[in-house]
């Protein structure tokens, strides 16, 4: 996420297109995600992550790298979804994770808070490293708010809501289907 803002900021400033390789690469960064658990690394998640930096054009992946290193969180132990915003979704995806990672999690955000009063940093051996920095909690969150959504489409053309919601007829309905499927 900061890395695509990096970007973003980046070509904002710098008024130009990306070339359709690099947007490509940059799209299987973003979709191979950037923010994990140690024990929740499946190695294929890993391989997934490196095989999209070894396709990624070598600026890129300095670029995003960097960024990375200049946030406050890998210094303290913390994974990119650790330091997600918690509303109700992440709350729900939260709760479905198992348990060991659910303890990792914890346990990571508590030294964090404990460091950050503190105004301490890990060892740089501790820190979090970037290549095994992977999704774990985002997809779960996305499927969340995927369920939340047809769930309150379910409900409003089953009559069981009193408000009228923003869908009127059954085909949009559908058509809303399909690309909650994609």
């Amino acid at each position: 996420m900061l890395v695509s803002c990096l970007l973003f900021l980046f070509l904002l400033f710098t008024h130009r297109r990306l070339p359709v390789d690099t947007a490509m690469a940059l799209r299987k960064l973003c979709q191979v995600g950037i923010g994990s658990s140690r024990n929740y690394c499946t190695a294929a998640k890993i391989e997934a992550r490196k095989e999209a930096l070894a396709t990624s054009p070598q600026w890129l992946v300095g670029l995003s790298r960097w960024a990375y290193y200049k946030s406050y969180f890998p210094t303290l132990g913390l994974m990119r979804d650790d330091c997600l915003y918690v509303d109700k979704y992440v709350k729900e995806a939260v709760e479905r994770l198992p348990n060991d990672v659910k303890v990792a999690r914890e346990f990571r955000m508590s030294r964090a808070l404990i460091l950050s009063h503190s105004k301490e940093i890990l060892p740089k051996e501790e820190w979090t490293n970037y290549d095994e920095d992977v999704d774990y909690l985002s997809p779960i969150v996305e499927k969340v708010k995927d369920e939340h959504r047809l769930r309150k489409i379910l409900d409003e053309k089953n009559g069981t809501r009193k408000t009228q919601g923003i869908f009127g007829t059954i085909g949009q309905l559908l058509g809303l289907q399909k690309t909650l499927d994609k």
